[in-house]
């Protein structure tokens, strides 16, 4: 996967601009809040639909503009093609993508066409942070390479907010227990069934990712420690299941015992204590938690060997590696870890956009595959 343009108009801090793109190291230099991160942002909205950080569509458009517009040409094993986004903030259908000129009626069905994989200082809550966080990590990489995935997700998260708002209308009424869970039933057989798919899917995601991650760790570690990821499905039991090697009618049984065992809880409290949207990665290195007792260092090892695995993960899937997007990371990394990202990018041949406000230390040995830009006040210039 290659992306040879990009073209921003209004995009958070960009009026109008352009760029170019080598098919190797691509190189964003500039001071900070000149608009960086808001490139890399904007490469990886055309993957997933969406902004990685914390924004709303219309949070992304400049200051004082009705919309943004986001157009990038990439070139894959099928050939080059478009893939476009448009958002008005004034229209009813404020955003329109289109991938080959033709308009996509739903945001799923960007599956697959620009893949990506991002790391930046916010990847290190996959470890550090909360359960949310991981399972991000699974969806955003399960959903570019699977539009059943997405079609199942979108399907759950509806369901889910509607057996949701009927659980805080009937929560606290004087109706029966009985008609309760007659009222609720409809609701409860949709996640089961798509909770199913989407923990099932999840799992074989996490059986192909354990081995790849721990090969690259291996690699960063010169074989001194071992990470291993399982993926627990929530329970009313604190420890969760594992859910290798289950099938979907055990993974069926699990989620209906769940639908009783919080039944209870979910009249009193007005929202779902079970499904996929409770669920979690366990991440050990040698045997222990690496979240609550990995140093500091062990955490980002253990990140660069997740990122590492996704490049090999999307290969494995899709037949082709990933862009990667690295935003302000170098500098997070030791100088060994630097040579042996740098060097498994070189070796892979994959296209990588990187952002740095000081490069000259890591980058002044290459002289070719390297393309500087400078980055500046939201205008972008090759230097």
């Amino acid at each position: 996967m290659r992306l040879i343009t990009l073209a921003m108009t209004n995009f958070r801090n960009y009026r109008r601009q352009s760029c170019h793109f080598a098919p190797g190291l691509n190189l964003l230099e500039g001071a900070n809040a000149q608009g960086k991160t808001n490139l890399i942002e904007g490469v990886y909205y055309l993957s997933i639909g969406r902004a990685y950080r914390a924004a709303r569509d219309e949070q992304l458009a400049r200051w004082e503009s009705e919309g943004f517009q986001l157009q990038a040409t990439i070139e894959g094993k099928n050939g080059k093609t478009g893939v476009s986004v448009d958002y008005r903030k004034s229209e009813k259908a404020a955003k329109k993508i289109f991938v080959g000129g033709l308009r996509l009626e739903k945001i799923e069905e960007l599956s697959g066409v620009l893949t990506s994989v991002l790391f930046s200082p916010d990847s290190m809550a996959v470890i550090k942070g909360g359960p949310q966080e991981r399972r991000n990590f699974l969806d955003y990489d399960i959903a570019q390479i699977s539009l059943a995935y997405s079609r199942n997700s979108q399907k759950y998260r509806r369901v889910l907010a509607q057996r949701n708002a009927l659980l805080k209308k009937i929560g606290l009424s004087p109706m029966g227990k009985k008609e309760k869970e007659d009222r609720l039933s409809l609701w409860d057989q949709q996640l089961i069934d798509y909770g199913t798919r989407i923990i099932a899917r999840r799992q074989t995601a996490v059986d192909k990712l354990t081995p790849l991650t721990r090969l690259a760790h291996r690699k960063l570690t010169e074989g001194k420690e071992n990470i291993e990821i399982k993926y627990r499905v929530s329970t009313k039991d604190k420890g969760g299941w594992d859910g290798r090697g289950k099938s979907d009618e055990e993974i069926k049984a699990v989620l209906s015992q769940d639908r009783e065992d919080f039944l209870a809880e979910d009249l009193r409290w007005g929202s779902t204590q079970w499904g996929p949207q409770r669920d979690d990665l366990e991440i050990s290195l040698n045997g222990v938690d690496l979240r609550q007792f990995g140093s500091q260092g062990q955490q980002r090892t253990g990140v660069l060997a997740l990122k590492l695995a996704e490049l090999e993960f999307f290969r494995g899937e899709s037949g082709e590696y990933p862009i990667l997007l690295l935003d302000d990371v170098m500098s997070e990394l030791d100088k060994k870890r630097q040579e042996r990202l740098l060097g498994f990018i070189d070796e892979k041949g994959i296209q990588c956009l990187i952002t740095a406000t000081e490069a000259k230390d890591i980058f002044s040995g290459r002289k070719d595959g390297l393309k500087r830009f400078v980055v500046k006040e939201g205008s972008v210039a090759e230097g």
